[in-house]
């Protein structure tokens, strides 16, 4: 490990940050996407900074494989959009650069500088600001694809190999700014392996309430990135214990208390370590949350003596603020019904 050093206005030496060499932090060139390279390696033959940043750095190095990889760089939107034919920008709070190749999108952000405050994000920084705009230290690792190197301004590297989950931003701000945190906060300790400190707990748990402020269309996302995790039981379980559930899923927190939900959950979890479910469709996605609900709504060989349509309208409410596509909903629904251990479990109730 290299340490950086600069000095501050009474020209005392300051730590900057620790540089870790490939054979310490054991990220492989062959795990990332080519493309990566070739947009931080043009970045750079125009006169810029370019790094890959937060979860494909902490994925990489705790040996998960990225579902995407985000890049940062000093270099403004526009001028990023010349640099690639197939860019355009996107957003309206702070300005992104979506870059498509071979049918992937990238994003690219520029610098946020640390004085930039909710509603005001097109304040463009450096990269010494742009660290303390991230949410957690494991998500505040920049990737030199140049020297194979990572850089890490805040301790970022040393909690997740001690699996600890640490918010960079105050905690009278971090929620308030973005209740989604919440919930990612819990994604990321099962992630890493590892557990919230408790000073972190007890402000989640005071700051539970702040998740209804959410958009539908934000939880419902969240929500599938969990069923796609290999262990949405745990993540489910931590979610119940810290108060979170309740908000995020009310019906589902309800119906776990006294169901075979975390017994389903532990199964589905199972089936997707053996590799034969298929997570990119939804309806796989939305079953776990709903089959022992259905058990209250749907009787063998007769659809509770309703129409169809009114059994799906009750799990819609049973899902709110979740909104799943109504025709994954209906597709999950019909293979629930049609499955031999649902048919089972219901002759076993009546």
């Amino acid at each position: 490990m290299i340490v950086r050093y600069y000095k501050n206005a009474r020209g005392k030496a300051v730590k900057l940050a620790e540089i870790y060499a490939k054979e310490e932090h054991g990220i492989k060139k062959e795990n990332i996407d080519s493309n990566v390279f070739y947009i931080c390696d043009r970045l750079r033959d125009a006169g810029y900074e370019a790094y890959v940043v937060g979860g494909a750095v902490r994925d990489l190095i705790s040996g998960h494989t990225p579902k995407d990889f985000d890049i940062v760089t000093d270099a403004y939107p526009k001028k990023i959009r010349k640099l690639f034919r197939t860019a355009r920008i996107i957003g309206k709070r702070f300005l992104l650069v979506h870059v498509v190749l071979d049918n992937v999108i990238y994003e690219i952000s520029t610098f946020r500088a640390s004085n930039s405050v909710s509603g005001d994000n097109n304040c463009f920084g450096t990269i010494r600001e742009d660290v303390w705009r991230r949410d957690f230290s494991i998500n505040a690792l920049y990737y030199d694809t140049r020297n194979e190197t990572v850089i890490d301004f805040v301790g970022g590297f040393r909690d997740l190999k001690r699996k600890v989950v640490r918010p960079l931003i105050p905690l009278n701000i971090i929620f308030r700014e973005d209740p989604v945190r919440l919930i990612r906060a819990v994604k990321y300790s099962v992630m890493i392996g590892g557990d919230i400190p408790l000073f972190l707990k007890i402000s989640m748990m005071r700051n539970a309430s702040k998740i209804v402020s959410c958009s539908s269309s934000r939880l419902t996302e969240e929500i599938f990135k969990i069923m796609k995790m290999p262990d949405t039981c745990l993540v489910f379980r931590r979610l119940a214990k810290l108060n979170l559930l309740r908000y995020i899923l009310p019906g589902v927190y309800e119906m776990q208390k006294n169901s075979l939900f975390y017994e389903t959950l532990e199964n589905f979890d199972i089936r997707k370590s053996s590799g034969k479910l298929d997570l990119s469709r939804n309806s796989v996605l939305v079953k776990p949350l709903i089959v022992d609900y259905m058990e209250t709504v749907v009787f063998y060989d007769d659809v509770a003596g309703e129409p169809f349509n009114d059994v799906i309208a009750q799990l819609k409410t049973f899902l709110r603020p979740m909104i799943p596509p109504n025709a994954a909903l209906i597709e999950a629904v019909r293979q629930i019904m049609s499955s031999e251990g649902f048919r089972i479990r219901l002759k076993k109730k009546s």
